[in-house]
């Protein structure tokens, strides 16, 4: 009798102990979503500031929140490309509008650019791809970007380099692409380029650019 006794009790220990794990491993979780929402928050209202290093630093506080929270990637990815698209200008229609649109990016959009299109673990799985199309981004630095499958329709990236940047899948259709450094950009096509808008003095893979069309493209006068 006495032995069935202890045998309880150590049940009763057992399952109050599962009970107490359990509990405290639920508060954790909701503790520590409380403060990725808390976060995210002040992250958010960093990027609408009216100051430009402000917004900068809402970058940099979403970049961090998604290394300590890899669950937020897709979240993050969605803020910063509609910051991008707010703060970018759009793609002017004449040359005379062009003239007066900024030579590169403000340092801010240029920031979020990285972040957005920057290889990191959390940048993995099935997401929605990056979303530059008919904006001017002429001058943008754009090294080792990661935009597989981008929209980068009617953008304009005049002079950007793409250096090692991977493009697999993504629109180029009518992007104008003049003088920009795309020599060791990955996953591009034939059929890719050829859908650019203009490909004037762009750099670009040597296999490419042995292509007789490419290259009269390429060489093709103002």
């Amino acid at each position: 009798m006495g032995q069935l006794r202890l045998a309880v009790v150590q049940v009763v220990a057992a399952v109050g102990a599962a009970i107490a794990l359990t509990y405290t491993a639920r508060t954790f979780r909701l503790s520590r979503r409380g403060q990725v929402t808390d976060r995210f928050t002040k992250a958010l209202e960093r990027l609408t500031s009216s100051e430009a290093y402000v917004r900068i630093g809402g970058v940099l506080a979403m970049e961090q929140i998604v290394q300590d929270a890899p669950d937020q990637g897709d979240h993050a990815a969605r803020v910063l490309n509609a910051f991008v698209r707010r703060h970018a200008p759009a793609a002017a229609a004449t040359a005379l509008e062009a003239a007066q649109l900024p030579k590169k990016p403000e340092e801010h959009v240029q920031e979020a650019l990285r972040a957005l299109t920057a290889k990191r673990p959390w940048r993995v799985g099935r997401r929605r791809p990056v979303d530059l199309s008919g904006l001017h981004l002429k001058g943008a630095g754009l090294q080792g970007a990661q935009l597989r499958g981008a929209l980068l329709k009617g953008a304009v990236l005049i002079g950007v380099d793409l250096r090692g940047a991977t493009l697999k899948g993504a629109d180029l259709s009518g992007a104008d692409l003049t003088r920009a450094d795309l020599s060791t950009a990955r996953g591009l096509s034939e059929a890719q380029v050829l859908r650019a808008h203009s490909l004037r003095g762009c750099s670009l893979p040597e296999a490419l650019a042995a292509r007789s069309e490419v290259a009269s493209r390429v060489g093709a006068s103002e």
